[in-house]
């Protein structure tokens, strides 16, 4: 029997919401979008449910519009179209990758297409010149580049203690990719993660 419109809208509201509430684990299933060989997935990883909501969690942001402050992105965002790209390293390749997520989000302002960096570093003062000096250099003007002060990553997220790089994206209706890659990005392989952004737009 399916719900009728009230009460389907006040069950979005209440999931939303705790999305954005304390952190929590989610169940111990995997539902993680199979991607190309040329990404180098890790295909039996177990992580979040695609349809599941991300948990908040605060970053520090580098060079967005909260530079300097430890904010939660994922509850700015709420339940617009997001993509977050989790990095341990921040090499030519996710660079590549940043700048082509950030030109989306501008082609993408009228469908409030949104997307944030997080580096998973302990370090800060280690990373935040390199982060600086890709937001200048690449032009990045629509994708906060941030960090995160633990490796392995916001509570509840199980990200993949082997990948360099995990991507997930999301809208109000939950997470619609989640993809952890081993060793640099392809390409081919950043074209296939920008193409997915077309799976979240509302």
């Amino acid at each position: 029997m399916r719900p009728q419109p009230l009460t389907f809208a006040l069950l979005l509201s209440t999931t939303l919401a705790i999305g954005c509430g304390q952190a929590s684990s989610p169940p111990p299933n995997n539902a993680v979008q199979a991607p190309s060989q040329s990404t180098s997935p890790l295909p039996h990883f177990v992580s979040m449910h695609l349809g599941e909501q991300p948990a908040a969690f605060d970053v520090e942001d580098i060079t967005g519009p909260a530079a300097g402050e430890s904010l939660c992105y994922r509850c700015r965002y709420s339940g617009r179209p997001t993509v977050v790209i989790f990095t341990r390293e921040v090499d030519d390749s996710v660079t590549h990758l940043v700048q082509k997520i950030d030109q989306e989000v501008g082609e993408h302002a009228d469908q409030k297409l949104s997307a944030f960096m997080v580096v998973l570093d302990k370090d800060t003062a280690k990373v935040e010149p390199e982060l600086k000096r890709i937001q200048a250099t690449q032009d990045i003007r629509n994708t906060p580049l941030t960090v995160y002060h633990n490796p392995e990553g916001p509570a509840g997220y199980t990200l993949s203690p082997s990948a360099k790089v995990q991507v997930m994206m999301w809208n109000k209706e939950g997470i619609k990719v989640n993809q952890p890659i081993q060793g640099d990005l392809s390409q081919e392989a950043i074209s296939q993660l920008v193409a997915q952004t077309k799976t979240i737009l509302n």
